[in-house]
């Protein structure tokens, strides 16, 4: 009988670096996936708004009006300019019983300018109806994100039963933003409706930082049954999001059944961002040359629309406000588009998780908003120099995913189902002299078992606690 073959230590060797390789991945999300690590559902800004847990599509009364429903610019009657600052510290807590080394921590602390706008009323316009027009800038998603872990992958060398162990340790880093420069207008139908219209200008040419970076590092070092084996290799992967480009139109009507009564509605249309993508990858291995790719093409992000309603009721007095909100967007609609793509299932994949878009539904998202104000308004006073507010608010603000079904020993087809995320706010105001107002929000957002697909693995998810703080003013002219 003919003996066994047995590899060579030369071919174990080559053997050994194959299977190195194929152990080899990026831990993080798929290829060009876009990671949000604010809310995906961008709302508008104001720490007004927001301190009323962003239910706000039917208030739309001061200089924010254009970021949550234009219609209700016709409600400004001075000249007004806004400006919103806002700080937050972003916290992810993965834990995994499948890969229990990836049990970890992982901040990123943010500030900068949220929103600018300047609002002017023209009066006495067509039929003496209120005509008011505004020029906007906001910062709509933040995408910083940094993660520093360990990650074991487990293999068997074919024919010979020996066990290759890979540990890599993973440095992923994310930064950049994208904001908007809108003008706007309102104009009043009639007395109890209003209209406007907003055009978003996404163009890296208006707004530099409309761009964004990837930097991820991976070194790995490969065991042969528990010994240290003379394999080892580091994979960096660079990739830039440059010079993007895209446009669209926010539409809103405002209704005023009664005087205390407003209804409003919003739609944002949808649309298609170019970007211009480089991706440089090198990897180093021992005993082998060193490898490096460049590739530079042009890649299309398709963005979805959405729509959103609400209703909001002023209580005799005017001290005590009620609003509430809900948004739906088609995130089943968020696309890469990748003609140069090599691999044809690869040219249209989605922009949550990076997988073709064949394998990769989403359910839509419905965010709900509820929120409260309440002013201090002293009827004894002819003038009130100072009024004081108070506001509370709690929203549902899911986030798209995957949805992976998972059994207890691997993950399953993607089904598309969303992360349930919800929050939080509270905030306080001061009208000084009826002409500057100053604001101030508190928001806390989570999420518990959430962002399976940041590595899709079974058993391992995320808990998320996001924080914002919001400082904003109005002045009237």
């Amino acid at each position: 009988m003919r003996a066994a073959c047995r590899p060579s230590p030369c071919n174990a060797a080559l053997i050994a670096l194959i299977a190195l390789i194929a152990l080899i991945a990026p831990c993080a999300r798929g290829q060009e996936a876009l990671t949000i690590t604010s809310s995906p559902n961008p709302v508008g800004s104001g720490a007004r708004a927001l301190g009323m847990g962003g239910a706000f599509i039917a208030v739309a009364d001061d200089a924010t009006a254009a970021s949550w429903n234009p219609g209700g610019l016709t409600q400004l009657e001075r000249p007004e300019i806004s400006i919103v600052y806002d700080f937050s510290c972003f916290r992810e807590n993965f834990t995994s019983s499948s890969h229990p080394e990836l049990n970890s921590d992982h901040d990123i602390d943010l500030h900068g300018v949220n929103y600018l706008s300047v609002a002017y009323p023209i009066p006495r316009t067509i039929a003496g109806r209120n005509l008011v027009l505004s020029l906007n800038y906001q910062r709509m998603y933040d995408f910083d994100r940094d993660l520093d872990l360990q990650y074991k992958k487990i293999g068997v060398l074919a024919g010979t039963g020996s066990i290759i162990q890979a540990i890599s340790g993973v440095k992923y880093r994310q930064r950049g933003e994208l904001a908007a420069l809108s003008p706007a207008f309102g104009f009043e139908i009639t007395n109890r409706i209003a209209v406007g219209a907003v055009m978003n200008l996404w163009y890296h040419e208006i707004l530099p930082n409309n761009e964004w970076e990837v930097r991820q590092t991976e070194t790995t070092r490969a065991y042969l049954n528990g010994l240290l084996f003379p394999v080892s290799s580091r994979l960096r992967v660079e990739r830039n999001y440059d010079d993007f480009e895209g446009i669209n139109f926010t539409v809103g009507v405002l209704v005023k059944p009664t005087p205390r009564l407003s209804l409003g509605a919003v739609y944002h249309t949808g649309f298609t961002a170019r970007v211009k993508y480089t991706e440089v990858v090198r990897l180093t291995q021992s005993n082998a040359m060193p490898g490096f790719v460049r590739t530079v093409r042009n890649l299309e992000y398709e963005f979805p629309g959405a729509f959103g309603i609400g209703v909001a009721y002023r209580f005799p007095k005017d001290r005590l406000t009620l609003s509430f909100d809900v948004t739906r967007r088609e995130w089943d609609e968020f696309v890469i588009r990748d003609k140069r793509n090599r691999v044809p299932s690869m040219r249209r994949r989605s922009a949550v998780t990076g997988l073709p878009k064949g394998q990769s539904p989403h359910d839509p998202t419905c965010t709900v908003r509820l929120g409260a104000e309440y002013v201090f308004i002293n009827e004894k006073k002819p003038t009130q120099h100072l009024m004081p507010s108070l506001r509370a608010g709690l929203f549902y603000d899911p986030e798209p995913a995957g949805g992976r079904r998972e059994s207890w020993r691997r993950m399953g087809k993607l089904s598309g189902r969303v992360d349930d995320f919800f929050g939080v706010s509270l905030g306080a105001g001061l009208l000084i002299m009826n002409r500057v107002n100053l604001d101030a929000a508190y928001v806390y957002r989570w999420g518990d078992k959430v962002r399976a697909d940041t590595f899709g693995l079974t058993n391992t998810h995320a808990g998320v606690d996001q924080h914002f703080f919001y400082l904003s003013t109005v002045v009237y002219f």
